[in-house]
């Protein structure tokens, strides 16, 4: 039996074309918002409560900073991964009025119906919000700060560069000194790596 992710994540591939996505992975679809910045969707998909060959869905909406990715790279000494390497995180559910959690729930009946719900999600309310970030310094740190990753040493890198990028730099010292006052008390591998993170960003400020 077909499981609901893989339902959905096959359902969605012409109707997330049709309003100009490009499937990459499965589950993961990419499009330019702008010189250097990238939409990118992933599903989320949960069936552990489900009857067999169901599941719950959602969106995931990220965006991308080209350059802000590569410079986060360049400063941690890594690799840069790709679309799937994203500046900011949110879900479609916040995004829409309710402003809430949201899924849908998949089946072999509904699979199609629901695929066309959520693609027009996406253009009604994701897309708008990636143009907002790109048109928005401001609107961006926020998204950044609002991310899963804010709390980690990348995090912090991306939005010490935004805001250096944008002539922000005190304040982009001030975060610094915040968060390195927060692992004062911390020795776990966590705070170690974002102890080097801090000192890699304050060399780049001096170059």
């Amino acid at each position: 039996m077909t499981t609901g992710g893989k339902l959905i994540q096959a359902a969605l591939r012409d109707p997330m074309c049709e309003v100009g996505w490009t499937p990459r992975a499965a589950g993961w679809f990419t499009r330019s918002v702008a010189a250097g910045a990238f939409g990118v969707l992933a599903v989320g998909v949960a069936s552990e409560h489900s009857a067999p060959g169901e599941a719950t869905a959602t969106i995931y909406v990220h965006f991308r900073d080209e350059q802000l990715e590569l410079d986060v790279a360049d400063v941690a000494g890594s690799r840069d991964q790709g679309y799937k390497t994203t500046t900011a995180t949110t879900s479609i559910g916040y995004l829409m009025p309710a402003a809430r959690w949201c899924e849908w729930n998949v089946s072999a009946e509904n699979a199609d119906a629901i695929a066309a719900e959520m693609a027009d999600a996406v253009r009604t309310y994701a897309e708008p919000h990636l143009r907002a970030l790109v048109a928005d310094p401001q609107l961006l740190l926020a998204a950044i700060a609002s991310s899963p990753s804010y709390a980690t040493s990348t995090g912090l890198a991306r939005a010490v560069l935004l805001m250096r990028r944008t002539g922000r730099s005190l304040e982009a010292g001030e975060l610094l000194g915040r968060r390195a006052s927060g692992l004062a008390t911390r020795s776990d591998a966590a705070a170690e790596t974002e102890r080097h993170m801090i000192a890699a960003l304050g060399r780049t400020s001096l170059r």
